[in-house]
């Protein structure tokens, strides 16, 4: 899926998106990373339960 496709599914600009994925928001909303998820079809939960954050830093 690209970029213009999740915005679009999750109802949030492109730009936002890539800001995230390329580092430049570095502590975004949770209701922004609520509509990345609706863009890509999974729920905050699944998200969140990804090894990215289950690192020793985060705990």
């Amino acid at each position: 899926m690209t970029v213009a496709q999740t915005a679009k599914l999750g109802g949030i600009r492109q730009s936002t998106i890539s800001e995230i994925l390329n580092g430049r928001s570095k502590h975004p909303k949770v209701s922004t990373i609520f509509q990345y998820c609706q863009g890509c079809n999974i729920s905050l939960r699944e998200f969140f339960d990804t090894p990215a954050f289950k690192t020793p830093q985060l705990k």
